[in-house]
């Protein structure tokens, strides 16, 4: 399976993933698009949320919002398909109606991946990963599309740095945290463990300042989270669009935070963070770009993950924390403690 790598593309179409986090680990390889296929336009289709966050990032030409009922979505891509047809649509998501919505736009190539047992009859070009069953679960998810992508000629390699946001400036005292997950409560430490790592960092990092941050559906954990801390944070959960959401996280100096779309895109600006794992594989989709960054998980607990995060101990986190502190962070160093 591969393209012409010489072909000159007038129009790529990528349908994104529909969660924050995903979206985000998808952001190296449009980069990586767009340096080698510069005359193509590059146009998003996704979630209308993620219009935003695109514009922090030059990694797009075009933002197509999904309308959210699925007979006005076929017609309404049906409808673009016909004045607008692609050279190629790259599908970023592995569902049907994914698959559907790309035979309505009618590119004549429609490429995607295919995990073990899975068949995607509506594509015209699929990458199997039959081969890797057995490493899946030791394989980054961008990694997994980078070589998919390779295989098809649209890009050549991929640069993880983070992107450097225009007009941000990080505070040296900023602490950031996210104690939610809007996608899997089971990602969630417990509020006394927040409550008590927390105080503690106050007591071992002075002055500090602590912002919460999250979604809407995570008012009600960083509500409890703050309302249990003996010092004060500021809680804009809930208040932020993702855009403005992104140059907050680039004004920290540290986020700390369950495995949430929230730490992915402080890694992406270049925010050191630290991130609690338990049930989820950060092998696969931890965090990925370049920089300072702190996997944490409970003792015992396989890398590939697969315990509760409650069995995190909020003491040893602070020691954690404090060693990377005094280490990468204060250097601003580039190496991953995992």
């Amino acid at each position: 399976m591969s393209l012409d790598s010489k072909k000159e593309f007038k129009k790529i179409c990528i349908r994104m993933p529909n969660w924050l986090g995903d979206f985000v680990m998808a952001l190296p390889l449009l980069r990586s698009m767009k340096e080698n296929h510069p005359h193509a336009q590059l146009t998003l289709i996704a979630k209308p949320q993620f219009k935003e966050l695109i514009k922090l990032f030059p990694v797009a030409d075009e933002f197509i919002s999904l309308p959210s009922g699925s007979f006005s979505c076929f017609r309404e891509l049906y409808s673009m398909g016909r004045f607008e047809k692609p050279d190629c649509q790259v599908l970023f998501t592995n569902s049907v109606r994914g698959d559907l919505e790309a035979w309505f736009l009618g590119a004549d190539k429609r490429l995607g991946m295919a995990y073990p047992g899975r068949y995607r009859p509506l594509l015209t070009d699929t990458y199997r990963l039959d081969s890797l069953k057995n490493k899946l679960n030791e394989i980054h998810q961008t990694n997994l599309l980078e070589g998919f992508l390779k295989s098809v000629g649209l890009i050549n390699s991929v640069n993880s740095s983070p992107f450097k946001l225009v007009g941000t400036r990080r505070v040296s005292n900023r602490i950031g945290i996210v104690a939610g997950s809007s996608n899997n409560p089971q990602k969630c430490w417990a509020v006394d463990k927040w409550c008590a790592l927390i105080d503690e960092l106050s007591r071992q990092i002075p002055n500090s300042e602590f912002i919460l941050f999250g979604t809407a559906s995570d008012c009600q954990i960083s509500r409890a989270v703050a309302n249990g801390c003996g010092v004060h944070l500021l809680d804009i959960t809930g208040k932020t669009n993702i855009r403005e959401l992104g140059q907050e996280l680039a004004a920290c100096h540290l986020v700390v935070g369950n495995d949430t779309g929230g730490m992915h895109l402080a890694n992406a600006v270049g925010t050191p963070v630290a991130v609690l794992f338990g049930p989820t594989n950060f092998l696969v989709t931890g965090p990925f770009f370049a920089g300072s960054k702190l996997f944490l998980q409970p003792e015992g607990c396989p890398r590939e993950g697969g315990s509760s995060i409650q069995l995190l101990d909020s003491n040893d986190v602070v020691t954690r924390l404090m060693d990377f502190l005094k280490g990468d962070f204060i250097r601003e160093g580039e190496k991953n403690v995992d």
